[in-house]
């Protein structure tokens, strides 16, 4: 039998893809910012039904209420400052209910992540919003399931009717969260900022080169190349990013 005229090519690099990713593959269809606020809790919970999804100790109670929000919070175990028992993929709740979800720290710890996005979009009322953090680039802690990328949180706002609307990283990176674990119990935790400020001094760095290149050996004019350095840059700092405060609107 003669050998097949598909034999795969042994010297290809073991994990190189068939494909060449480009940049505007795996741009997040929404705004990026970088180590910036993106929002304030008290303003966008200002006068609102919030439903605050693993609630915990309930810190941000005070911030709602003080604002004319009503807040409910939720939480599978006993011992928090929640006012309904329940989990993010079963929430006890009619539809339409509530303009502000919030999730904060939580959704790496929810088994099914398109259970509970699923659920959010049910509960919140057409134009409400979804806000909180996500962990992508930490470490196993607690009982962590899916630390998500920020494709993911695009992937599964847009299979149950919402949009992911901005997305912040930056402010820390795994390289800075992963030292502070290693050097436990040393005070690391003190040197993060600096570490994490070198690291998008280096990036932003590497974008100067990157529009030199794309300035004269692309042929870009100055302002394409520009826009390109900085789209690049956000996206450096995205994909090293420890994690991901968001903006999801129900559609």
């Amino acid at each position: 039998m003669s050998e097949s005229i598909n034999k795969p090519e042994l010297d290809q690099p073991v994990g190189k893809g068939v494909r060449q990713i480009q940049l505007a593959d795996i741009v997040p269809d929404c705004e990026i910012y970088v180590n910036t606020q993106l929002y304030d809790l008290a303003t966008i919970c200002a006068d609102k039904d919030v439903v605050d999804i693993g609630c915990g100790f309930g810190r941000n109670r005070h911030i709602v209420e003080s604002k004319g929000g009503r807040w409910m919070g939720v939480e599978p175990f006993e011992g928090g400052a929640h006012m309904v028992k329940g989990d993010a993929e079963n929430l006890p709740f009619e539809a339409n209910t509530f303009d502000v979800a919030i999730m904060d720290a939580v959704l790496e710890h929810v088994p099914s992540v398109h259970k509970s996005f699923e659920e959010v979009s049910r509960v919140l009322r057409p134009g409400g919003v979804f806000i909180g953090y996500v962990a992508f680039m930490e470490c196993f802690h607690e009982i962590s399931y899916s630390h998500l990328s920020f494709a993911a949180l695009e992937h599964y706002s847009k299979i149950n009717g919402m949009k992911l609307e901005k997305v912040q990283g930056g402010h820390r990176f795994g390289i800075d969260y992963h030292l502070n674990i290693l050097f436990h119990p040393l005070p690391f935790k003190y040197f993060r900022g600096l570490v994490a400020s070198m690291i998008r001094g280096w990036i932003k760095l590497k974008s100067k080169l990157v529009w030199a290149k794309m300035k004269f050996s692309r042929g870009k004019s100055g302002k394409e190349a520009s826009e390109f350095a900085l789209l690049w840059y956000k996206m450096e700092c995205l994909r090293i990013s420890n994690g991901f405060t968001y903006i999801i609107r129900k559609l």
